[in-house]
């Protein structure tokens, strides 16, 4: 219908007394909190059904029995041009396709929310389904130090497992699951898969003979069925720069859903570092642009930068030798307390003393993690997964940020700065990294910096 066209109302339906237009945007705003509205040719606003209502299946009343047939059907996406919010029990009178009536204001939100809601429901989506294919859990699975550490830890822990409930976070194929009725004797697994692959993990399962005490459940977290709360939830959400991917919120959901007070999660605690380092391989990569046989190409040597260095390199191979100081933790998380909002966004200070000569070419970076809390402190015989490049290597290697700009520095100079690891405003399983520092000499300054890290939408 055009905006601009008069409509008619149902047969049965009394417009209620009006409240003013101005009335009406204001409370319109305090209830949505947003000034951010559409304006139909009367100046009504418009805003949106974000969810399906069906009269017919809701038998609340609205405010008396004759309210009832002046209710309408909402489809999840409709135009609603609202005409009157001072309604009781959260009622709003709006006009709809040409008709007028009550609607719950709790099914309506701005076209810019739903348009977000549905940009999240795609990227997860796009997300889960990227764990739908067998290559991705090989790769997993034949990560050794990854996979033996939560088995030790398992193995080490049994004693307090055994018998007890388990919530696997994201379990993949089911190893986690698997590991805790063998190895350590849990009762029962409750192991949770989005993805596709969940159909997988389910007959794994049934053909190793683990149905009766691992029960599959395809969706998230937060939609599943789970009877009963859980005395350990085991998962792994680590990714690049630790955060990446952002599974870990789906963990902190599962906790605040599902596990019991003195409930332990696995990893319980998890450390990111950051080291600056030489990178010389990856330098080579922009010097190549200088000369090619013969030819000056040095023009293509900034988009060579900005195509291999703008976002961070996720398998790099970093080696203890060029390493140009100790390395800084730059994040903790205690996994039993860390909220939501820790992880949306985090900034540490850092400082680091230049222990041999070189050449800056940017900042790496690592992760531990710990399996601490079951009969075990994090710092006492805890079980402990480290992805650093003196420890075994992981699928995760380590994460490189390369610089613009390289910068020679020598024993003794001191690097001061800051890093803020930030989520994606929009792609919210990304991150944003930025690393700002300063490089001094006895003192003075020879060098400042300064670079933004999309990882991986920008």
């Amino acid at each position: 219908m055009d905006e601009g066209t008069s409509s008619s109302s149902s047969p049965s339906a009394t417009t209620p007394e009006a409240d003013t237009l101005q009335d009406v945007i204001g409370a319109l705003c305090a209830a949505l909190a947003t000034t951010d509205l559409d304006y139909d040719s009367k100046g009504r606003p418009i805003v949106v059904a974000k969810l399906d209502y069906d009269p017919a299946e809701d038998k609340a009343g609205v405010g008396s029995n004759s309210d009832y047939d002046s209710r309408l059907c909402l489809t999840r996406g409709d135009s609603v041009h609202v005409v009157n919010t001072s309604m009781d029990k959260g009622w709003w009178w709006v006009e709809v396709c040409g008709r007028t009536g009550y609607v719950p204001a709790s099914y309506l939100c701005t076209e810019s929310e739903l348009r977000r809601e549905t940009d999240l429901g795609w990227q997860d989506t796009e997300y889960f389904s990227q764990y739908s294919k067998v290559k991705i859990h090989q790769e997993m699975l034949a990560d050794e130090p990854r996979t033996l550490a939560y088995q030790r830890a398992i193995q080490q822990s049994r004693a307090h497992i055994k018998g007890k409930v388990v919530l696997d976070v994201g379990c993949g194929t089911g190893i986690l699951s698997l590991l805790c009725v063998r190895d350590g004797g849990a009762a029962r697994v409750y192991a949770v898969e989005a993805s596709p692959i969940a159909k997988e993990a389910k007959r794994i399962v049934d053909q190793n003979g683990y149905a009766d005490q691992i029960t599959v459940l395809h969706g998230k977290v937060e939609d599943v069925d789970i009877p009963e709360q859980v005395d350990l939830i085991v998962s792994e959400w680590m990714g690049t720069f630790l955060l990446f991917e952002l599974m870990l919120e789906a963990v902190i959901t599962a906790r605040d859903l599902f596990l019991k007070p003195d409930g332990v999660l696995w990893p319980s605690d998890a450390s990111l570092y950051l080291v600056p380092c030489m990178a010389a391989n990856q330098a080579q990569r922009i010097s190549f642009w200088k000369s090619i046989y013969g030819f000056d190409f040095s023009p293509l040597q900034e988009s060579a930068r900005s195509e291999y260095h703008r976002v961070p390199i996720y398998n790099h191979e970093l080696k203890p030798s060029d390493c140009l100081s100790e390395a800084q933790e730059i994040m903790r998380l205690s996994l039993k307390a860390t909220a939501v909002e820790d992880i949306d966004a985090h900034s540490e200070a850092f400082e680091f003393t230049i222990q041999q000569d070189g050449t800056l070419h940017g900042f790496a970076s690592w992760f531990d993690v710990a399996f601490g809390g079951l009969g075990t402190l994090p710092s006492e015989d805890a079980v402990n997964l480290s992805t650093g490049p003196e420890s075994p290597r992981t699928h995760w290697n380590q994460d490189l940020c390369m610089l613009d700009d390289y910068i020679t520095v020598w024993t003794g100079d001191v690097i001061t700065g800051s890093v803020a690891i930030t989520r994606n405003a929009e792609w919210r399983r990304h991150l944003h990294v930025a690393i700002d520092f300063v490089v001094y000499r006895e003192g003075e300054v020879v060098a400042r910096a300064a670079k933004d890290f999309g990882l991986w939408k920008v």
